[in-house]
């Protein structure tokens, strides 16, 4: 949906939804969770199919095998023994045949033996894989619907989580200064801050802003039923109550610190002449010295005519006769002239306040009115009213907001108002639209946020307060490529001469013998005839050898090697940089809040909100911290 900044639709059906944000719990703004992030997924691996075992596998091919085997080798033997047996037939007879039947008879005795165990085997083998696909089949229906179990369960619990939650404030923050920022995000801060801060004390926003910013707050805070004084100046300064309740010598104090605010070269003499001719009218004046009675004090000192009842004739006379010799009146002329003249735009003030008091909420805003000094000085008489109040506040302080303008505020007394505060355990908030000039002399006096600065000057003063972090970044990258080229050339002449004698001696020495006998046959059994033989033999053998051998060789070897190298360098460098870039406080979403933490060891945090109060509008928003 398009959040808008202003609630002005306080009357429509959506204006209970507001009241969301005066539940309990101090808070800045909003941050932001995606819950698909969170969402964890299905820890169990998907099951696989199991391979089949490898004993199986091989005993059905082993069985396999041997049936093919068989069929091939044992077939042809015991084909060809039964052939043989049926050609012995013709000799042997019967028994050849017999044998013949009962080699054809095992032959197939083997083959069908063989078959039946490949069958057995590849039985075994298929039963095993449809029980494995079984198995598989099972696991991963139950694995599937535990993954849609787990997904509901985690559609569940991602559905029921808030997307957005609160920003808080920190139980230990007292001071808190926000930098830049528009009017719109300025005025979305103050109504989720104020709101939230009204569950738990009371609230009091000085808004100079001229724009207003806090009636989104208070048109609120009047629907939740929280008792409210809005003070608008100058527009209502008769209802204001900036002056009531402050006794005679607060009123002085606090009128001649409002005069004086602008005036850099203002001495001691000087204020202190403005403070006596104040104490020496309100002396005059008694117990009822009010804006309107300094006034007309002031013109009856002068001798000027004054129409108004604001004194009696005798206040009148007394202090235009008695009060200051004529002699002083003309050195006091200048004095008085300024007093008179500031003071006479501020005389209606507080006229019409009648007894009401301070609301739960109270807001002192300066209006629509153009600059002019009563403006002003109206403004620097809030500051200084609520200051002054909050030092005498007999109970505990309630929390101040001040929503500064393009004016600013003197640094003296935002000083005194941070002063009380802190001594009184009060909470202070100030919004400044700028970080220049004041505002850059007082950031980090306490917690610090920054809104969108567009100036560039000004978010560079902010990125040089969240400071700088070391880094390593790659600043080189080296390619360098290279090839080598090397040839040798080798030259070798050798030359060898060899001799050698042989020298070789043989004997050797023979003997044979041997006898025959002849049987003729025939007719005759008694013819028959015999010989014998003997004989040697010796032999011996020398000789002497004697050669020689000579060898030249000569050889050329060429070598050529190449090499190719190639080497990636890369370089990385320590540099100093800021730990947020100042475009990037230029470029924050208008309702983008950062908030500044620092540790104890100097380390900074930084904690992106957003302060837009539309967000409570939305569904899946809780105004507690995210866990």
């Amino acid at each position: 949906m398009t959040v808008r900044s202003t609630v002005q639709d306080t009357e429509a059906a959506t204006a209970g939804r507001y009241l969301r944000l005066f539940e309990p719990g101090q808070r800045l703004g909003w941050t932001y969770r995606d819950p698909e992030a969170l969402r964890s997924p299905f820890p169990e691996p998907e099951p696989q199919r199991q391979p089949l075992p490898v004993a199986y596998q091989n005993r059905a091919q082993s069985a396999r095998l041997t049936h093919e085997e068989r069929k091939g080798s044992t077939a042809k033997i015991g084909g060809g023994i039964s052939l043989l047996f049926l050609l012995l037939a013709t000799v042997g007879g019967a028994l050849m045949v017999v044998l013949a039947v009962i080699a054809a008879g095992a032959t197939a005795a083997l083959v069908l033996t063989a078959g039946r165990a490949a069958a057995q085997a590849g039985a075994q083998l298929e039963s095993k894989s449809t029980e494995l696909e079984q198995h598989f089949q099972y696991a991963w229906q139950s694995w599937h619907q535990r993954g849609l179990q787990h997904k509901t369960a985690q559609d569940q619990w991602i559905n029921a989580m808030d997307e957005w939650g609160a920003m808080p404030a920190g139980s230990g923050t007292l001071r808190l200064d926000v930098f830049g920022g528009s009017q719109r995000s300025r005025e979305g801060f103050l109504t989720v801050f104020g709101t939230s801060t009204l569950r738990q004390q009371p609230l009091i926003v000085v808004d100079l802003t001229q724009a207003l910013i806090c009636e989104e707050l208070s048109a609120l805070a009047g629907l939740a039923g929280v008792p409210t004084d809005v003070q608008l100046l100058p527009s209502r300064m008769a209802e204001s109550g900036i002056v009531s309740g402050l006794t005679a010598q607060e009123l002085v104090d606090t009128l001649v610190e409002a005069v004086h605010a602008d005036d850099s070269e203002a001495n001691r003499a000087t204020r202190a002449l403005d403070t006596r001719i104040l104490q020496q009218l309100c002396g005059v004046l008694g117990a009822e010295v009010t804006p309107a009675r300094l006034g007309a004090g002031l013109r009856a000192l002068m001798g000027e005519i004054d129409d108004t009842d604001a004194l009696t004739r005798a206040e009148r006379n007394r202090i235009a006769d008695d009060l200051v010799a004529d002699k002083n009146k003309d050195q006091m002329r200048d004095s008085l002239l300024r007093l008179a003249s500031l003071l006479h735009p501020l005389e209606r003030l507080g006229t019409e306040r009648g007894g009401r008091g301070p609301g739960y909420l109270t807001c002192i805003a300066l209006d629509f009115a153009t600059g002019s000094a009563s403006t002003e000085l109206l403004g620097d008489l809030a500051v200084q009213s609520v200051t002054r109040r909050l030092a005498s506040f007999p109970e505990a302080a309630p929390s101040v907001v001040v929503a500064l303008g393009e004016r600013g505020l003197q640094r003296r007394y935002l000083e005194q108002l941070a002063g009380i505060c802190e001594r009184r355990g009060a909470q202070l908030t100030v919004l400044h639209p700028h970080l220049r000039e004041g505002a850059e002399e007082v950031i980090g006096s306490g917690t610090v946020g920054f809104m969108k600065l567009g100036n560039h000057q000004e978010a560079g003063i902010a990125a040089d307060f969240l400071g700088r972090q070391h880094s390593f970044v790659l600043h080189s990258l080296t390619d360098t490529e290279g090839t080598t080229v090397s040839t040798s050339v080798a030259k070798t002449i050798g030359s060898s001469v060899s001799r050698g004698t042989t020298y070789s001696e043989s004997v050797s020495r023979g003997s044979n013998w041997g006898s025959s006998d002849t049987y003729q046959g025939g007719f005759n059994p008694f013819s028959s005839s015999s010989s014998s033989s003997s004989g040697g033999s010796y032999s011996e053998t020398t000789g002497t050898s004697t050669s020689t051998t000579h060898s030249t060789n000569e050889s050329t070897t060429h070598t050529t090697s190449e090499g190719t190298s190639t080497s990636l360098a890369r370089g990385e460098q320590r540099v100093y940089e800021y730990a947020v870039e100042p475009t990037r406080l230029q470029a924050l979403a208008e309702f983008s809040l950062l908030l500044v933490e620092r540790g104890p060891d100097g380390s900074v945090t930084v904690h992106p909100a957003d302060c837009n109060p539309n967000i409570v509008l939305l569904d899946r928003v809780s105004t507690r911290p995210l866990p």
